[in-house]
């Protein structure tokens, strides 16, 4: 009989942070990517979006599989696929043979998360759970804030291709753990495979999320997003109508049909949003307007990181056992909803401590709430429908994910431009203020040794640079805006959960003493 959990839950922990990790480490490495590929912006987005949508296709298979193979088989597989993938991407000589790479590595990052979230529940004792999901959070909710600051460490320090290899060696020695200390679960020989539903689903999650991924730039109201919003509708609704209809669903979407898992699960879904929103506005902000190198963009974002990782293990192993998970999520969307407002004020003269400081409360107030949310949708499921219920709930964090960038994109893009047309309008030579600008810096440029002409063609253009920041940062804060909105939208929901205070009270008498 095994003494311990914890070999079998670090396993996990190091499969799922190196999956998730590398849905952000990339993005900093595109531009280097570029110049060595001899590739346009369009072509070297492919890596990221290639990555995506192989990822979030996969996913819903990893219910069935783990069922029908033994999760531990597949999250073997899975490893060995990622492993694999990284060391392709570590060797690739074109773009080509990158995004190939990338999606051999995202099928099996793609099914690591569910399937370790899943493997938890089999390997970890219920009233262990809190500890076990507070060490898992850590990966899960720290991987992809980490991902650009260790990026633009590399990038700027080393070997851009030290990015991908770096998985290898971790990958083998998560490989050999997960080997030695998993333990097999239940397989069910007999399961027939709902082939239907996976053609549907797959084709809903790719033609959505390409929709979403390519809308800013293709433009909302065009054929071709229009048009696979519209196939991934119609692919919607058959898959619907087959989960339905079928005795062996891909997805277990029957299990909405239980309000604490679907209010849990939306609470969860908007939580990301506003989480991965600052993680993607915020470099936007430092890095246009600041003039902050990737790296220092990275370390500026550290605080909330470290913040969020410990506030996340204390509040899974040691506050939820003893005051339940909703009251948590709750002081947690307030603490986040609070901060965002600050967040709204940062303009070019906010200082990088105070920044700094604002995203350590950001991370202190989503400590609280994101990985609980995580565990109060799966509180009440049976061990036996933990794989379809952890399928269907990473499912639904992918496409919030999705859509939230794609919004946030398009309302920080959008606004610019209206905000640049405001400014613009009221930039004009017979306003006094302008007027005087104009004037003193065309001054101070003639005084540099410029003729007249180029001096007032300087003085021009430093008011078309300055239009256009004050615009950025306009819109930077609308974006933040609909963030925060995202964030308050869960408070209401969360409150309509029904926890269940008997298995927490079980949970109370047995972690402090495990810990």
């Amino acid at each position: 009989m095994r003494t311990s959990f914890w070999p079998a839950l670090f396993a996990i922990v190091i499969g799922t942070f190196m999956a998730i990790l590398d849905t952000s480490i990339v993005n900093v490495a595109l531009p280097k990517m570029m110049n060595v590929f001899g590739v346009s912006t369009d072509d070297i987005q492919w890596v990221l979006t290639g990555y995506t949508l192989v990822m979030a296709s996969v996913i819903p298979l990893t219910g069935y599989l783990g069922d029908r193979f033994g999760m531990k088989r597949m999250y073997l597989i899975s490893f060995i696929l990622f492993t694999l993938g990284s060391l392709l991407c570590g060797l690739a000589w074109s773009n080509s043979s990158m995004i190939f790479a990338r999606v051999i590595q995202a099928l099996g990052g793609g099914m690591l998360m569910p399937i370790g979230q899943a493997l938890i529940y089999h390997e970890v004792p219920r009233e262990k759970m809190g500890p076990a999901m507070g060490v898992f959070g850590i990966s899960a909710m720290v991987a992809p804030a980490v991902g650009p600051t260790l990026s633009g460490y590399i990038v700027e320090n080393l070997d851009w291709h030290f990015i991908f290899t770096i998985n290898v060696p971790v990958g083998l020695i998560g490989i050999l753990l997960a080997w030695t200390f998993l333990r097999e679960t239940e397989r069910k020989e007999k399961i027939q495979f709902d082939f239907p539903g996976f053609i549907y689903s797959t084709v809903m999650l790719t033609t959505f999320l390409l929709a979403v991924a390519k809308g800013e730039d293709k433009g909302w109201t065009s054929f071709y997003i229009v048009s696979l919003f519209m196939v991934s509708v119609v692919s919607l609704s058959l898959f619907i109508y087959r989960e339905l209809t079928t005795d062996h669903p891909l997805l277990d979407i029957r299990l909405f049909v239980l309000s604490d898992f679907t209010y849990g699960l939306l609470v969860n879904s908007l939580m990301m949003i506003g989480m991965f929103g600052v993680v993607f506005l915020i470099p936007i902000y430092a890095e246009s307007l600041l003039g902050l190198t990737a790296m220092k963009t990275g370390i500026m974002m550290l605080p909330q990181t470290i913040t969020q990782a410990v506030v996340t293990f204390v509040t899974s192993a040691i506050l939820m056992p003893k005051v339940g998970g909703k009251i948590l999520i709750i002081v947690g969307l307030c603490i986040a909803a609070i901060n965002s407002y600050y967040l709204l004020q940062l303009d070019e003269n906010t200082s990088y401590q105070h920044i700094q400081f604002l995203l350590a409360i950001r991370g202190f107030g989503l400590g609280f709430c994101m990985m609980t949310s995580m565990q109060l949708p799966l509180q009440n499921i049976e061990t036996a429908r933990t794989g379809a219920a952890s399928a269907l709930l990473n499912t639904a964090r992918q496409i919030a994910t999705s859509i939230g960038v794609a919004v946030l994109t398009s309302v920080f893009s959008t606004q610019g431009t209206v905000h640049a047309v405001r400014y613009a309008e009221t930039v004009t030579g017979d306003n006094p203020a302008v007027a005087a600008y104009l004037a003193n810096s065309q001054r101070m440029y003639a005084g540099l040794g410029l003729s007249n002409d180029s001096a007032y063609g300087a003085a021009l253009t430093s008011i078309l640079g300055m239009v256009k920041k004050y615009a950025t940062i306009q819109a930077l804060d609308d974006a933040l805006l609909v963030c925060s909105l995202f964030i308050v939208a869960a408070i209401p929901l969360t409150l309509l959960i029904k926890e269940n205070r008997r298995a927490a009270a079980k949970e109370n008498t047995h972690v402090v003493a495990e810990m």
